[in-house]
């Protein structure tokens, strides 16, 4: 009985290593690819197709804002 206590505390704690070591991973894999600035960048939709894109890849038409280079671009029917 004794030694299957022993077995189980000692995967508990494998698996608590195990867990620890994946998570570190995980945020450093994160931090890795940092955003152009600390809020991000404004997401907008397009006027013509509907597409959700950054604000830096739309491009003014008249008041309205279309994707930029999609030419798969166009006015639903």
């Amino acid at each position: 009985m004794a030694r299957l206590l022993v077995l189980v505390a000692l995967g508990f704690v494998i698996w608590l290593l195990v867990r620890g070591f994946l998570r570190r991973q995980e945020v450093s894999h994160s931090e890795a690819v940092p955003a152009r600035s600390a809020s991000g960048e404004d997401m907008v939709s397009c006027a013509r197709c509907g597409v959700n894109m950054p604000r830096s890849e739309a491009r003014m038409e008249g008041s309205r804002l279309v994707c930029r280079d999609n030419p798969r671009c166009i006015e639903p029917r």
